[in-house]
């Protein structure tokens, strides 16, 4: 039986009037805080049972929700998307939480918004699992005969915003990935010019990552990096 606290719900109101529910499970306001931006499928609620390691060290953690995703209203694009990530954001500073305590967490399209939002606002540490370089260099892995680039109107081009970023970098990757293949996650690492570490992680794709064990491993890290500051 989990002590963690229970998740809430945590709700904006965007520019063009749409209401969005995200999920939040405050902790020990003396941790750190996590804000999660899950994949393209799912939604945020089947999250929960995966930040459970997070919750028991006494970590708040915010489930994002898209529009469009998890009963919300609305279409998805990338310029929404940021959008109300930052009406996110904004809201968690309001409840008092620093930008420095607050660590952003992207899986596969989470990548790309947690990315953008670490060049905007002074947070802790950014955390990167499963992330490409840009959508439409992915999407010409599986469509090598048709001009995705010039068509994709959401980019989310990680490896031009990843120079930008300041805050400490971990990037985590399953080693036999067919969806983002690890090529691409290398190339996001070597463009950062912060702090950073790649965490392959072997005989694992896509679908099948460990989230306990990759979030005990981020504990780790961040406890180390404690030290050495």
């Amino acid at each position: 039986m989990s002590n963690s606290a229970p998740f809430t719900i945590l709700e904006i109101r965007t520019n063009d009037g749409l209401s969005l529910r995200s999920w939040q499970s405050k902790g020990d306001p003396e941790k750190k805080t996590f804000i999660f931006f899950h994949g393209n499928a799912g939604n945020a609620a089947d999250r929960m049972p995966t930040m459970e390691v997070l919750l028991q060290a006494g970590h708040s953690v915010v489930l994002a929700e898209y529009r469009g995703y998890g009963g919300n209203p609305g279409k998805p694009s990338e310029d929404k998307l940021i959008m109300d990530a930052r009406l996110l954001m904004d809201e968690i500073i309001k409840q008092g939480v620093n930008e420095q305590d607050i660590i952003l967490m992207g899986r596969s399209l989470g990548t790309g918004v947690a990315t953008f939002l670490a060049t905007e606002y002074d947070v802790a540490a950014l955390i990167l699992i499963s992330a490409y370089s840009s959508l439409p260099e992915i999407a010409a892995e599986y469509y090598p005969f048709f001009p995705v680039s010039l068509l994709m109107r959401d980019r989310f081009n990680n490896l031009d915003r990843i120079k930008n970023i300041t805050a400490p970098l971990l990037i985590f990757h399953g080693e036999m990935d067919r969806i983002i293949p690890l090529l691409y996650g290398l190339k996001v690492y070597d463009a950062a010019q912060v702090k950073k570490e790649f965490i392959r992680l072997p005989g694992l794709g896509h679908n099948n990552l460990d989230m306990d064990q990759i979030n005990l491993h981020v504990l780790k890290k961040l406890r180390l990096w404690a030290q050495a500051s």
